[in-house]
């Protein structure tokens, strides 16, 4: 049995060979080799991207994923920066990095440079991914796009009364829709 460098424990075979997989797919995502990428894929992948409220269920639909991801950020890299393999699961603190170039999530290109931290919680069967619950900062990722503002902004005085009239004006909105509901047409 082999360790890991951040575990403390001696690896199985198995945990040895997942944390292989999960090193090897890394060349791939970063040559933008979806279907290299899905060769380390089980045919029912499930990804679950916690950020976006989505659920990919297959390679078809993961690959579809990747393909706008690439698109959208043409020189996008990935980095893992720890794992930890237990059993079947393998757990990784990532960084992916590009420029937004093209049209992603609805939003369309801004030039802007982003730097994307997450983690993974996957799932291995047979050495490939069964399952990737992955987590990440959208805010951060919003933020760095410009469509959010800054943490900093948001603690000042004039920063703190921007975010109360904007929660005042969504309570306000929600109530009277609550009162006035919409009738056919469109009209109150």
């Amino acid at each position: 049995m082999t360790k890991s460098p951040t575990q403390d424990q001696e690896l199985t075979a198995e945990e040895l060979a997942n944390l292989t997989a999960v090193s090897d797919v890394l060349p791939h995502w970063n040559a933008h080799n979806i279907k290299g990428v899905l060769g380390f894929y089980q045919p029912d992948i499930t990804w679950h991207n916690v950020a976006m409220e989505a659920t990919y269920h297959n390679r078809r639909e993961v690959g579809a994923f990747l393909n706008n991801l690439f698109a959208a950020f043409p020189d996008l890299t990935f980095e893992v920066g720890e794992r930890i393999a237990r059993g079947d699961r393998v757990a990784e603190k990532w960084t992916m990095a590009g420029t937004h170039l093209g049209t992603y999530l609805g939003v369309p290109a801004t030039g802007r440079r982003v730097e994307i931290h997450g983690m993974s919680m996957v799932r291995m069967r047979e050495g490939r991914f069964l399952t990737d619950d992955f987590y990440y900062d959208a805010s951060g990722v919003m933020r760095q796009l410009g469509l959010l503002p800054s943490l900093q902004a948001t603690t000042g005085r004039a920063g703190r009364a921007i975010l109360t009239l904007a929660v005042i004006t969504r309570k306000v909105a929600v109530r009277a829709a609550s009162v006035f509901p919409k009738r056919k047409g469109g009209t109150p």
